[in-house]
């Protein structure tokens, strides 16, 4: 499947992106991730905040590359997506991070106490290491829309 694909199947839409929205995306990935770092609060809370923050982080990869999710199933999309826009490299991060929105859903709406802290140690760990690749493909291949840094 190819991104044309998705837009044909009405899972994505056409989008122009702007440097604001980037910052936005990347603040609410950076909110995410803090909160998830949060000991004090429950494992799936911690869980659903990094969920929150790969998402955003995929949100706006995919912003840049010209798309924003559309219709039924945008999380499972913009996973879906991200091998498409970063390189087959990330195909393994895209079905891990679908594999999260899974077990998030679960302790969202259906129970909790199901996330272990292994699980909550390694999801924060991928979105850190997320996050240093999404910076690095901003300023190779949308240096205007890279957030500051401040």
């Amino acid at each position: 499947m190819s991104l044309n694909e998705l837009e044909v199947k009405g899972r994505l839409r056409r989008h122009e992106t702007s440097a604001q929205e980037v910052a936005d995306l990347m603040r609410i990935a950076e909110a995410g991730l803090a909160d998830a770092r949060v000991e004090a609060v429950t494992l799936d809370r911690r869980f659903c905040a990094a969920y929150d923050a790969a998402r955003a982080l995929a949100d706006l990869v995919l912003a840049c590359s010209g798309y924003r999710p559309a219709g039924q199933g945008r999380h499972v999309t913009v996973f879906e997506a991200l091998p498409m826009v970063m390189g087959e490299g990330h195909a393994g991060l895209g079905t891990y991070f679908s594999t999260c929105r899974a077990k998030r859903n679960v302790a969202e709406y259906e129970r909790t106490g199901e996330i272990m802290p292994g699980e909550v140690s390694e999801l924060i760990n991928s979105v850190e290491t997320f996050r240093e690749e999404v910076l690095e493909w901003l300023r190779e291949r949308h240096p205007s829309l890279q957030p500051r840094t401040e």
